[in-house]
């Protein structure tokens, strides 16, 4: 998944960026889309985005629950934030978990599509290099009647 796609879905919900918990956040959902972190132990995982972030886990863990309650609270983008992460269950477990999951389908769909684009694409470009095939073998036929013509009015 890219982190761009994660940090969308997150200014789309009316999230500041400025807050220490965007960037905590976006951590938090792309740790999540790797094996090793399908299910984990959310101390552990503050620890590690603490880490990467040079910061304490107990930190991280109030940046989180500062951005997804700041989130709420504005309620920019009712819709979304209900989409995204809910009104209920205000935690920061279920709150990343219900993002991540709802942003995995999305970013899921997102290939889906690009792919049957691609795939329509490419069966329009042998019909475009067949119809251009098509003229080039009429162009030629001509200059060679043209040319036949020309050299039989010349013997005469």
């Amino acid at each position: 998944m890219k982190r761009e796609f994660v940090e969308h879905a997150l200014i789309l919900m009316g999230m500041p960026v400025k807050l220490k918990g965007f960037r905590y956040i976006t951590d938090a959902v792309m740790l999540l889309d790797t094996p090793e972190w399908q299910n984990p132990k959310w101390t552990a995982l503050y620890y590690k985005i603490g880490i990467l972030n040079h910061d304490t886990a107990s930190r991280v863990e109030r940046a989180i629950r500062n951005a997804f309650m700041t989130t709420r609270n504005r309620v920019a983008n009712y819709d979304m934030i209900n989409h995204y992460i809910g009104f209920t269950n205000c935690e920061n477990s279920n709150s990343i978990t219900f993002l991540y999951k709802n942003i995995k389908q999305e970013y899921l769909a997102a290939q889906q599509e690009e792919a049957r684009k691609e795939a329509q694409q490419e069966e329009s470009v042998p019909e475009q290099l067949q119809s251009f095939n098509e003229v080039t073998a009429e162009m030629i036929r001509e200059i060679v009647r043209q040319t036949l013509k020309e050299m039989l009015f010349e013997i005469a």
